[in-house]
């Protein structure tokens, strides 16, 4: 019970996942952004610095064969270059298909907008998709937020972590430690850093800026093979996170072949960490014990002092119920 409580409190903040979008149909205009439809041949068009970086090798035959018997369907989403060709923003797996049919000629939404308008509008786009891995997800949004906040990476890490840890009731925030990589930062400025970054996640619309934090940047410390599950898509970030506890390297990438083989489910793959921690190392299996305790009495007494409404009201109300029944059974 203790593993599907954590899985129901590690949700706590985030958004759920929206409807697949294959298509890429055109977007609502927003004021700030101007679009037209053109034909474009599929050589003036480049690919590179794209978040993201996998495609369904499935998907993209169906497509191919799709052009080859009825000519490209679909639109690409590009913005021109100061050369006088274009680059992709979303639309990656049809420009594949395109390129493996050997079609010369494709429609494609021109957006006139700069690179992080750009990496905002694949963002919103992949962030649709199912296939657009976790891994993926935390690398495009650290990236938007180093162009907008003109931050390094280091630095914006820092800053989810202070807002977590220094965030008082009033919405207001305690200045970081001394030693802290933000610490020469003034205080009003790390406040408007931090109000673009809520800003940033209100306009994805999928994530919290807290489960943000507690979900995806912890991805970023897993070992190489566990990382390289993740972007090959045999394996939700989720469920790979757990396999971090496992210290010994062999022992780990052998449970995780057996759980991408097995398709196991989160609950059984804490489980086995669970009992391979309790042989190998109970010392720290106990810490993790009262650290879990500590979490569940952390988010709860900030639930209590967070005035939540709307949709974010909605699903903490849904959790809590879960929590409840996941009490009781």
């Amino acid at each position: 019970m203790a593993n599907r409580l954590a899985a129901a409190l590690q949700n706590i903040g985030s958004m759920m996942p929206t409807a697949d979008l294959d298509n890429l149909p055109a977007p609502k205009s927003e004021s700030n952004r101007s679009e037209s439809v053109v034909r474009l041949r599929v050589s003036d068009i480049e690919v590179s610095d794209r978040v993201r970086q996998s495609h369904d090798e499935i998907l993209i035959q169906s497509f191919v064969e799709t052009f080859l018997k009825s000519g490209f369907r679909g639109v690409l989403w590009v913005r021109p270059t100061q050369q006088g060709r274009y680059k992709l923003i979303a639309g990656g797996t049809r420009y594949l298909a395109a390129q493996q049919a050997k079609i010369e000629w494709v429609d494609a939404l021109i957006f006139e907008v700069d690179e992080g308008e750009a990496l905002d509008l694949e963002l919103e786009e992949n962030l649709k998709r199912r296939d657009f891995n976790d891994l993926e997800t935390v690398h495009g949004i650290l990236r938007s937020l180093e162009l907008e906040l003109s931050l390094p990476r280091e630095q914006i890490i820092a800053l989810f972590n202070w807002n977590s840890r220094n965030r008082q009731s009033d919405g207001t925030h305690r200045p970081p430690r001394t030693d802290s990589v933000l610490a020469s930062i003034p205080l009003d400025q790390l406040e408007m850093h931090w109000s673009i970054v809520e800003r940033k996640f209100e306009r994805l619309g999928r994530y919290s800026p807290e489960g943000f934090r507690a979900n995806f940047l912890p991805l970023l410390k897993l070992s190489p093979s566990i990382q390289t599950a993740i972007i090959q898509g045999k394996i939700e970030g989720s469920k790979a996170r757990l396999f971090s506890r496992i210290t010994d390297e062999k022992t780990r990438d052998k449970l995780l072949e057996q759980a991408i083989a097995g398709e196991w489910s989160r609950e059984q793959i804490a489980e086995t960490v669970k009992d391979w921690r309790e042989q190998h190392d109970p010392k720290r299996a106990d810490q993790e014990e009262l650290e879990f305790s500590s979490r569940i009495k952390s988010v709860l007494q900030r639930l209590s002092k967070t005035a939540l409404t709307g949709r974010s009201r909605t699903k903490a109300e849904r959790l809590l119920t879960e929590l409840e029944s996941l009490l009781e059974s």
